[in-house]
């Protein structure tokens, strides 16, 4: 397993409850773009439509060497279809309704085989207050290192 790409800022925005682990249809060229790279996970979206599962706002530009020719009309953001059973879809789309719960996209990596997979997370946005006390218990733990190294 390769770790190509990690959404870190949603380890710190949200709280995480469960995991998938799931495949993504993709083309020849966005293949090649992903495994030397070229993807952002930032600014994704989870949406189920019609018992499928879809990603929207993943940013894979198109792969260096490929002739514009071969890709007309390329988007880089388009919706791409993950590939779940449909226990688990229906198993996501159940806790997706409860309030406050999102589906995010922390992970983009390379498996067995040299199939992409994407790591699916449940969970809820942390307030402020919980971020800022994470913040505190981080400098501490850092300043207690910091102090047994002293001594």
């Amino acid at each position: 397993m390769k770790l190509v790409t990690k959404n870190k800022r949603a380890y710190f925005d949200y709280e995480i409850s469960n995991d998938y682990v799931a495949g993504i249809i993709l083309q020849w060229h966005e293949v090649k773009s992903i495994k030397s790279g070229h993807i952002n996970i930032q600014d994704t979206i989870i949406s189920i439509q019609n018992s499928e599962i879809r990603i929207l706002g993943m940013d894979i530009p198109l792969y260096g060497k490929t002739s514009p020719i071969l890709a007309p009309n390329y988007q880089a953001k388009k919706k791409r279809k993950l590939l779940l059973n449909k226990k688990e879809i229906s198993k996501i789309a159940a806790q997706l309704d409860k309030p406050g719960m999102v589906a995010l996209a922390l992970e983009v990596y390379i498996a067995r085989g040299g199939f992409i997979k994407v790591k699916i997370w449940l969970g809820r946005l942390k307030k402020k207050i919980e971020k800022k006390q994470l913040l505190k218990e981080k400098s501490i733990e850092k300043e207690m290192r910091k102090e047994a190294k002293q001594y």
